[in-house]
């Protein structure tokens, strides 16, 4: 489970890189319509959110007190397959 969110947040972090520089030298375009807003608004906001999810996601890889049910751990799993 551990594994699987900094996993989660480790590409959550180069996803968020790559899709800033790739939009800023006109590479490729931000198809989800929530971070494409957000991109829209302030590139930096785009990048601070990525960034507080990941540190997030690494903070509940810490917790001692993360739900370890086994719904959470396919939901944690899948994300990171799916990512």
């Amino acid at each position: 489970m551990k594994e699987n969110l900094q996993y989660l947040a480790f590409i959550n972090l180069l996803d968020g890189l790559l899709t800033f520089f790739g939009i800023r030298l006109w590479l490729i375009e931000e198809v989800n319509l929530i971070m494409d807003f957000l991109y829209t608004i302030e590139p930096l906001l785009f990048l601070s959110v990525k960034a507080v999810f990941s540190g997030f996601l690494i903070l509940l890889s810490t917790s001692t007190n993360f739900p370890t049910q086994t719904k959470v751990k396919v939901l944690a799993r899948g994300a990171a397959y799916l990512y």
